[in-house]
């Protein structure tokens, strides 16, 4: 026969306001133990399910069942970014009706916690170093595509926003979003853009500034610049 029937989910958080930290980029897997039924048990049928309730579903109804996301093993695999991110309470369900066919016993427990599922940092990227210098003749392009998304990773842009910018160097009261007249066209949603130095003046310190964001999330990077007189050679200062 069975001892006291119960199952555990485990290395997972009870506390809804310490939620275990799921990562939304990468895979990982949910285990819940039984205990209490031992193998000389003679099973006649068993049910296992995992629920996910989204905190949205538990604030409207604190008995609400969710989304069954897996079902028929102890183990819940969390594949990448097929959660958005949230908090979540997940729970796990077990039946087992065991004994003679004749006069069967049933037996459930459940058991829950929860988890926080965290969306990947954006990456924003200017290719070419940190620092460079330009001549003031021929127009000059730049490359931010190597930006992306951890959720989905490099090549990718869905969703993302590019917003480009100029400044003089430590003073970011002269922040300029046509990059003081020098941005040829309209930039802002473009990965690749165009800047034409002679319309910067010679010898100052500039900084190129590149901000990607996604909903909530936003990274920035920056790229110093100094323009000279005439034609230079493309060198970068990494």
């Amino acid at each position: 026969m069975a001892g006291d029937f119960s199952v555990i989910i485990k290395n997972i958080s009870k506390d809804k306001y310490h939620a275990t930290i799921i990562k939304r980029s990468t895979k990982s897997v949910q285990e819940a133990i039984i205990k209490g039924l031992t193998k000389t048990v003679n099973v006649l049928k068993s049910t296992l399910q995992w629920h996910v309730i989204s905190e949205t579903e538990l604030a409207e109804s604190e008995s609400a069942e969710g989304d069954l996301v897996s079902q028929g093993t102890t183990e819940w695999t969390i594949n990448r970014r097929s959660i958005p991110a949230g908090i979540y309470q997940v729970k796990f369900n077990a039946s087992f009706t065991i004994g003679d066919p004749a006069f069967p016993q049933t037996l459930t427990a459940f058991d829950f916690g929860f988890i926080e599922v965290i969306a990947a940092p954006v990456r924003a990227i200017i290719d070419g170093g940190s620092s460079v210098r330009w001549g003031s003749v021929d127009i000059v392009t730049v490359n931010g595509s190597l930006s992306y998304d951890g959720d989905i990773g490099p090549g990718n842009h869905s969703g993302l926003n590019f917003a480009w910018s100029c400044l003089l160097s430590e003073d970011n009261a002269s922040l300029s979003n046509d990059c003081f007249g020098a941005f040829v066209g309209h930039v802002n949603t473009l990965t690749v853009i165009s800047i034409n130095p002679g319309r910067l003046e010679v010898g100052k310190p500039y900084v190129l500034r590149l901000t990607v964001s996604k909903g909530d999330r936003s990274s920035t990077t920056e790229m110093s610049f100094e323009i000279a007189e005439g034609e230079v050679p493309q060198v970068t200062l990494r």
